[in-house]
């Protein structure tokens, strides 16, 4: 059996080291086509190319590697290749360990510069002023209210929209105690809090819950907080040497939330694209039925309305439809919604997610930082 077992491993020492040689032919192609963009003055981040490879070797897999280790995987590797070309700096809302921070590690991998903003405001005003190649901002959750602020931001800031994903939202109770019997305190976002309630009368009764700004912040509270606990994530755990003591304790499984990253360049079409737009109308009968007869040859994904901060009384519609906006079925449908409304904004055509296979927190990557805690 031992000699199997070497056999096993010499074969997988051969396969590493092939595997080396061939990741770094990979990163000489890469910086070879980097000098190629630079001398054509091409944009050097492509997301779409990325897509494309992405979707590419999902379909050309025969397994037993899983489609969501494959995508993990290659996730670092383009990141890898992006980082022989250009150092790529992304802003995003909140602190550290946050779904941003981790909708924007999951867009760009961990080898990015990533810059926490306080605000919106902060954000837009780093990417605007050229201080970040790209910026991420949330947009949507599915058990949620849309993230309207961010729409108002998207309506008046000259931004593009290049890129989207879907991160799925899953709480973990994290602590230095020794078990749940002996938490006191739970620290936790409101919007965390509503959606773990069930779990937390079920299981920890009438605890003193206090609200956060934000997971972070939480778990540092309960890192402090020698009978506390925090409802965060597995990175925001680790990062303040928690201990996970419940997992999922969310009251509904599914919950995923939609991030938008911003650029400056254009996508070409890739075939598996969404556009979006806001758009207003004006007031008076009739006139939202028919800038929406003007897209009724698209495919209406999503559609949310918004007061519009500019003007008293007025409303917003930020909306998704299938397909790039050089298509000429797009093209034309957006040029007749352009004479049914007050104002039109084109905010980009991008490759289009998948809400159905979100970004999910690699819990095997944290399970031995839970046995490390398990065995104190």
């Amino acid at each position: 059996m031992n000699g199997d077992l070497e056999k096993i491993r010499q074969e997988i020492d051969g396969l590493d080291s092939e595997l080396v040689k061939l990741l770094n032919r990979r990163m000489e192609l890469a910086v070879e086509a980097g000098r190629i963009k630079a001398s054509a003055g091409l944009p050097t981040f492509h997301p779409e190319r990325e897509q494309l490879i992405a979707k590419r070797l999902s379909e050309v897999n025969p397994g037993p590697l899983s489609g969501e280790s494959l995508r993990a995987i290659y996730r670092e590797i383009f990141a890898a290749s992006r980082l022989m070309q250009y150092r790529l700096q992304v802003a995003f809302p909140g602190p550290e360990w946050t779904l941003s921070h981790l909708a924007a590690m999951s867009l760009f991998g961990h080898s990015a510069v990533f810059m926490p903003c306080s605000s919106l405001e902060e954000l837009f005003d780093a990417f605007l002023k050229g201080k970040a190649n790209l910026a991420v901002i949330p947009v949507e959750a599915s058990m949620q209210d849309g993230s309207g602020h961010g729409i108002d931001f998207l309506y008046t800031r000259e931004v593009r929209v290049v890129s989207e994903c879907y991160l799925e939202i899953s709480h973990y109770l994290c602590g230095n105690v020794a078990d749940t019997g002996a938490v006191k305190r739970v620290y936790g976002r409101r919007e965390d809090f509503y959606e773990c309630r069930r779990w937390l009368a079920e299981n920890l009764g009438r605890v003193e819950c206090t609200e956060c700004s934000s997971t972070s912040r939480a778990a540092m509270l309960a890192q402090e907080d020698r009978e506390g606990a925090a409802i965060c994530n597995l990175y925001a755990a680790e990062r303040f040497g928690l201990g996970i003591l419940a997992t999922r304790i969310e009251d509904v499984a599914g919950n995923t939330a939609r991030f938008l990253a911003l650029g400056r360049h254009v996508n070409p079409p890739t075939g598996n694209d969404k556009t979006s737009l806001i758009f207003s109308v004006s007031d008076k009968p009739g006139a939202l039925f028919a800038a929406l007869s003007s897209l009724s040859s698209t495919n209406l994904s999503r559609i949310e309305s918004r007061p519009d901060k500019l003007f008293s009384g007025q409303y917003l519609f930020f909306a998704d439809i299938e397909g790039h906006g050089e298509e000429s079925g797009v093209r034309s449908a957006l040029e007749g919604l352009a004479q049914n409304v007050v104002s039109l904004k084109i905010l980009g055509s991008y490759p289009k997610g998948d809400p159905g296979e979100p970004f999910r927190v690699d819990t095997e990557k944290m399970r031995s930082f839970e046995k490390e805690k398990v065995s104190r």
